[in-house]
C-alpha cells in the first residue's frame, strides 16, 4: 500500500538525518501475575546531536497494559546519550494499580504455598521514579550516581499474607528513597541489542530515613553480559549472570526477586524472592535474512536459563530452570519488538516489549 511505503521512506529519511521518530504499537499479552492484557505504547528514539554521525541513537520505550483483571500499569525507560557519548543519563519510571502475589519468603514458601485468591494474591499500587547519571572516565568505562525512590501500598491482601510474619514487620504501606553508585565497562556495539561486546556493572544503593525512607537497608548488584556474532550479523548469542544482594531491614517488595519480562521470563515476579539471588541466562538470537541476502526485519530467540534465591549467598543451592523462545520484529534500525513464551517450574508466561530482555 502506498501509505505504508511512504511512512517507510519518512522513516529510513528521519533517521538517516539523525532525526527524532516514533513508532506506535499494540498487542495483546499474558503474564502470570496479571493474567490476559493488553498493552500497547510507543518507542521513541532520537540523536542528542544529530551531527554526530558515531554517537547512539538515544530511545524511549514507553509502554501500557490493562489486563482482564482489571489491573492497570505504565512503564517507561530513557536511555541517551550526551557529548560523544561522554555523558550517559538513564532513567526508569513505573506505576502499576494491579494484582500482585506473595507466597512468602524463601524457596521452600515458594514450593509449598499454592498459587490462589486465599493464599497469595493480593492488590497493591506501586510506583518507581530511580535517574542514574554516568560520566565517562576512560574508554569504555563509566562511573555514575544514581537515586532510586519507591513506593508500595497493599490495598487488598488474603489471610494467609495478613499473617505472614514479614509482612507483618513492615506493614502494608512502605516508601523507599535511597542514592547509590556505580562502576561499569561497556563495550557493546548498539546498547539496545548488541552484536557484539561486553558489558559489566557493579551498583550499590543505600537507603535510609536520612532520605525520608521507612525502612534502613542496603542493595548490591552485579550485572555481566557478553555478545557474539556467529558467522553473520543478526546471529548472536547473548550471556548474562546477574545477582542482587541486599541487607538490613529489607521490605518484602524491595527483596530480590526472580522472574517477570527482563529475568527469568515465565515465573511470576515474586513467586521466588529472598534476600540473596542469582541467576544465569544464554540466548540465541537469529534474524532472518531477506531477499537480498541482507539482515531482515523478523526473527526469533531462544534462551536457556537457571537462578537460585537465599536469605545470603553463601546458603545458595537449590537452582530452577528456565527457558523459552520468542519472535522478533525490528521496527527501528537495531531496536526490536519481542514477544517471548517463556516456561518455568509449573508456571509459564507470555511478554510483550519494545526491547530486547538484555
Amino acid at each position: 500500500m502506498k501509505w505504508i511505503e511512504k511512512r517507510k521512506e519518512i522513516k529510513s529519511e528521519r533517521i538517516a538525518a539523525g532525526k527524532s521518530y516514533l513508532t506506535p504499537l499494540v498487542g495483546p499479552g499474558y503474564t502470570p501475575e496479571t493474567g490476559l492484557l493488553i498493552a500497547g505504547g510507543f518507542l521513541f528514539t532520537f540523536k542528542t546531536d544529530p551531527k554526530d554521525s558515531l554517537i547512539q541513537r538515544s530511545s524511549m520505550p514507553l509502554t501500557a497494559f490493562i489486563s482482564s483483571r482489571g489491573n492497570i500499569g505504565l512503564n517507561g525507560r530513557l536511555s541517551s546519550f550526551w557529548n560523544e557519548d561522554r555523558f550517559r543519563f538513564n532513567l526508569v519510571a513505573k506505576y502499576s494499580d494491579a494484582d500482585d502475589d506473595y507466597f512468602g519468603v524463601g524457596s521452600d514458601a515458594a514450593e509449598s504455598v499454592s498459587k490462589g485468591e486465599e493464599t497469595t494474591l493480593y492488590h497493591r499500587n506501586t510506583f518507581v521514579f530511580s535517574p542514574h547519571f554516568l560520566v565517562r572516565v576512560f574508554s569504555n568505562m563509566y562511573m555514575g550516581m544514581l537515586w532510586n525512590v519507591n513506593k508500595s501500598k497493599v490495598t487488598e491482601t488474603n489471610p494467609l499474607m495478613a499473617e505472614d510474619e514479614y509482612y507483618q514487620k513492615f506493614g502494608s504501606d512502605n516508601f523507599n528513597s535511597g542514592l547509590g553508585f556505580s562502576l561499569g565497562y561497556d563495550s557493546r556495539d548498539i546498547t539496545v541489542n548488541a552484536y557484539k561486546g561486553f558489558y559489566g556493572n557493579i551498583t550499590g544503593t543505600f537507603f535510609g530515613g536520612y532520605l525520608g525512607s521507612d525502612n534502613d537497608y542496603n542493595v548490591y548488584e552485579a550485572d555481566l553480559r557478553s555478545y557474539h556474532q556467529v558467522e553473520r550479523p543478526g546471529n548472536i548469542i547473548a550471556l548474562k549472570l546477574y545477582g542482587r544482594f541486599a541487607n538490613g531491614d529489607v521490605p518484602y517488595d524491595e527483596l530480590t526477586r526472580l522472574g517477570g519480562g527482563d529475568a527469568l521470563r515465565g515465573y511470576v515476579k515474586g513467586q521466588y524472592r529472598d534476600k540473596a539471588g542469582i541467576y544465569f541466562i544464554s540466548e540465541w538470537r537469529h534474524m532472518f535474512l531477506n531477499r537480498e541476502q541482507e539482515v531482515g526485519k523478523h526473527g526469533i530467540a531462544v534462551w536457556l536459563g537457571s537462578g537460585s534465591m537465599a536469605s545470603s549467598i553463601d546458603q545458595i543451592e537449590d537452582w530452577i530452570p528456565n527457558l523459552g523462545m520468542g519472535y522478533r520484529l525490528e521496527i527501528q534500525p537495531r531496536m526490536n519488538l519481542r514477544v517471548d513464551f517463556g516456561l518455568g517450574k509449573d508456571s509459564s508466561g507470555l511478554y510483550f516489549n519494545f526491547s530486547e530482555a538484555f
